[in-house]
């Protein structure tokens, strides 16, 4: 029952990813800014009021962000068949050896080939076509997000006052309660510290590219930053970009070479102290499980899967964590024990 119950939830998120991504996306974000908006609550400021205010505070900072850093990512884009060239241009040397072996394999197959064979003729369609036909879509789902995470921040504990008037017994209405209260405090504290984790790296990383004349060095802070939220892929993407982005800004090996290794060495002071230190073993999970994760979310829905895959794990193991019934579960996706629970 458990796997087939399993499949039909893995069918369902793939099938309606439109409706899901967005709203697990607004889920995680209510919960980052509900602090903030309770902290407002508190000063005596209505919680609609609050909401609206903060919402619009992170809209404006995004905005701002995007502004900012959407020249810098045109550029960049519109350079890399450019930048790709530069590229296999400084490793020449090391191909010579690859190019001669397909150069061999191109003369087997002319001799496999019949002289005869039809002419097939290949459309692509432009990045910016395809940006610009997508636009719509992003635009709405943007939207969507926003009205939800408006929704989720304004509604406060509404939805969990329905959830214990419907549960019969006093003492199950206490222990939803309690759980709930729970789960949702330490799903948001959780979510803030990750965030100001990657905002630290991301801040470390644009002042290292500072330091170094890589250009637009505010880009790939902001890179370096959003890509953390995917343990192991994103900062390899990231020490990837910067790689490349070094061998082809810089002529000497060496200052090339100390554009990744910068980034390498802030990533693992994050990942082998900061983090640890902060978050914690109750948080800590299971290298393989993680990875496996990121497997199956990326492939369910592709990028925005892996950028969601690390903070869902983590949430999946703090309600492990809080429900009887699932906490071995948690012992098996965390690096802990059932004492850790």
């Amino acid at each position: 029952m458990l796997g087939i119950l399993l499949f039909v939830v893995l069918g369902i998120c793939y099938v309606a990813q439109g409706v899901v991504i967005p709203l697990i996306l607004a889920l995680l974000l209510s919960l980052l800014l509900s602090p903030v908006v309770t902290l407002l609550q508190r000063a005596y400021l209505p919680r609609v009021i609050s909401s609206i205010f903060v919402l619009g505070a992170v809209v404006g900072l995004l905005g701002g962000a995007v502004t900012l850093l959407a020249q810098p990512a045109r550029n960049w884009v519109a350079n890399a068949p450019a930048t790709i060239q530069s590229v296999q241009q400084r490793f020449h040397s090391f191909r010579a050896p690859i190019r001669r072996a397909e150069e061999a394999t191109k003369q087997f197959e002319n001799l496999a080939q019949t002289t005869n064979h039809p002419t097939v003729v290949t459309t692509q369609t432009s990045f910016l076509t395809n940006v610009a036909s997508s636009t719509p879509r992003v635009f709405a789902s943007i939207m969507a997000v926003l009205l939800l995470v408006y929704f989720f921040l304004s509604s406060g504990d509404h939805f969990l006052r329905r959830i214990v008037e419907v549960v019969p017994g006093l003492t199950d209405k206490k222990m939803i309660v309690s759980i709930a209260r729970d789960v949702q405090a330490e799903m948001s504290r959780y979510l803030v510290m990750v965030s100001v984790i990657n905002l630290g790296v991301g801040s470390l990383t644009a002042a290292g590219m500072a330091l170094l004349g890589v250009p637009d060095p505010l880009l790939w802070g902001a890179a370096a930053a959003v890509l953390n939220f995917a343990p192991y892929i994103g900062p390899t993407m990231t020490a990837i970009g910067l790689a490349i982005v070094g061998f082809t800004t810089f002529k000497t090996v060496g200052h090339a070479f100390a554009v990744p290794a910068v980034f390498l060495a802030i990533a693992f002071v994050e990942g082998q102290l900061i983090t640890p230190t902060i978050i914690g073993r109750r948080f800590a999970l299971d290298p393989t499980v993680v990875f496996v994760w990121l497997l199956l979310w990326g492939w369910l829905w592709g990028i925005p899967g892996v950028l969601l895959a690390g903070p869902l794990i983590a949430c999946f193991r703090i309600v492990c964590q809080h429900v009887e019934a699932l906490k071995s579960t948690g012992v098996l996706i965390g690096n802990g024990s059932l004492s850790d629970t």
